[in-house]
């Protein structure tokens, strides 16, 4: 009896055992299921968002794309279902690249990036794009799962920017730094293949005069057409670029193995943008007739920094323009040591004022019967180590880079100073001085002038102020004015080298 009740209960604890069993797994399978429905769900979810998507089988056969994929390819399900995703292939991207594409795929599992594809409607988009490879527990590819986006706003948003930093917008050709960019290449191509480029520095002979007097319009016009005319002529490789106002630069990038044969080769070109800028040019029925001055320089030279024969070019362009415009000139190394020697000079003629190496000398002036009625005023230089540099070397460099400007007022002030002095002692003399045209036309001469008499209380009937010819007659009304509001000083005024034209 009591084995028997022993086996039942036995039977009874299997029973509830194997019970509670089922009911667990029951229970595991619901979570599971739910789980796993909770899943696809979320799946089905992210399948139908904005970003275009599709899946292939492990032979890349597509299975299945969202309606985002139809938007972005013009491609409907039916359409693609079954097909291979080359079909949207552009043909821009090399075998290579999708080898290598290939390659990270299937050994990392994914591959993000850049590739350029074709819609249905055969225009060619660039997309952003991730693949995955999806594995299971074997590690056997079961399908790919590729997502992506069009990125053609971001790419033209780019290309503007890159317009912007790198193209001048009125004549639509390089700016300076993308010719550097052009430069630094073709330096480098040229050292490896042992052949020789130039670059092309071309300034506009009187543009400036006929941009101010025309207007600026007619002058961006005129720039435009440049342009245009400097492109037509040159080889696809070459590369012509507008560096701002009346100047263009031209990079001839492989000329030739011998270094004869370039310079004869850059010459041609040079000759050809000269002749080409100075045929006449038509804006709204008027005829406008420029020249060009070109400086060349070769390349490439072992050691220099990438913009060196940019300068080199210039520098002979200087020469071409010092030699009377409308000219050509090549680079040579006696003009780098005149550049040097200009460069120094500029920088001691700025400290000269301040270190009061500037000095005045008196030349008589006399009358028919030898008697002395006043006398010049003459600017010297006295150079602590060059001595006494003469006018010549020193007043047209000061012209063009302004110095004159303070060079003459401190002139001025000290012929001031002088006839305070003279008057001051019982001593009377007229002191003439020349002023030079950039002086002159500073705004407010007159006014400046009346400030230094005021300053040191000269009498201005003793004072003349001498300007050529050509200063007074390049703007009558503007040089009548100012002679006007001088004369009203009390200062007599002169006019030099009067008739000579």
């Amino acid at each position: 009896m009591n084995s028997l009740l022993l086996s039942l209960i036995l039977a009874l604890l299997v029973v509830i055992v194997l019970l509670s069993a089922a009911l667990w797994r029951t229970h595991y399978d619901y979570k599971k299921r739910k789980h796993t429905h909770e899943l696809l769900r979320l799946a089905a979810v992210a399948f139908e968002t904005a970003e275009a998507m599709l899946i292939t089988d492990r032979n890349g056969a597509i299975q299945r794309v969202n309606p985002a994929f139809t938007r972005v390819t013009g491609y409907t399900a039916d359409e693609v279902i079954g097909r291979n995703p080359k079909l949207l292939q552009s043909g821009r991207h090399s075998a290579e690249f999708y080898a290598t594409l290939w390659n990270e795929l299937l050994t990392k599992g994914h591959w993000t990036g850049e590739i350029w594809n074709r819609r249905k409607n055969g225009e060619i988009y660039p997309e952003w794009t991730s693949i995955a490879a999806m594995r299971d527990e074997k590690d056997n590819i079961l399908y790919f799962v590729a997502s992506f986006f069009d990125i053609s706003r971001q790419k033209a948003a780019e290309a503007a920017l890159h317009r912007l930093a790198y193209y001048d917008p009125l004549t639509q050709l390089p700016n300076r730094q993308l010719f550097l960019q052009h430069l630094g290449a073709a330096q480098a191509s040229a050292r490896r293949n042992h052949r020789f480029g130039a670059v092309l520095f071309v300034d506009l002979d009187d543009f400036r005069r006929i941009s101010d007097a025309r207007g600026h319009e007619i002058g961006d016009r005129l720039l435009q057409e440049i342009a245009a005319r400097l492109t037509r002529f040159l080889r696809v490789e070459d590369i012509v670029a507008h560096f701002g106002g009346d100047r263009f630069a031209i990079l001839l990038a492989s000329l030739a193995d011998a270094q004869e044969t370039a310079v004869r080769f850059a010459r041609g070109v040079a000759e050809k943008v000269r002749l080409a800028l100075s045929m006449p040019l038509q804006q709204q029925n008027n005829t406008y007739v420029l020249g060009a001055s070109v400086g060349v320089a070769l390349f490439p030279n072992p050691g220099n920094p990438i913009d060196e024969p940019l300068k080199q070019a210039e520098t002979a362009l200087n020469q071409a323009k010092a030699a009377g415009r409308n000219a050509v000139r090549f680079f040579e190394a006696a003009m780098q040591t005149q550049v040097e020697n200009r460069v120094a000079l500029e920088s001691e003629m700025r400290r000269a004022i301040e270190r009061n190496e500037l000095r005045l000398y008196l030349q008589p002036q006399v009358d028919g019967e030898g008697r002395i009625i006043g006398a010049e005023v003459l600017l010297r230089w006295q150079h602590p180590e060059r001595g006494i540099v003469p006018p010549d070397h020193f007043i047209p460099l000061a012209e063009e880079t302004g110095l004159i400007i303070a060079m003459g007022e401190w002139v001025l002030l000290e012929i001031c100073r002088s006839l305070a002095q003279m008057t001051a002692a019982g001593h009377s003399l007229r002191l003439a001085v020349n002023i030079s045209p950039r002086q002159f036309r500073q705004p407010h001469f007159a006014t400046r002038v009346k400030a230094a008499l005021a300053a040191t209380g000269a009498d201005p009937a003793w004072l003349t102020l001498e300007i050529t010819e050509g200063l007074a007659i390049q703007d009558i009304k503007g040089t009548i004015a100012i002679l006007s509001a001088l004369k009203a000083l009390g200062i007599h005024l002169s006019i030099d080298d009067f008739g000579t034209g």
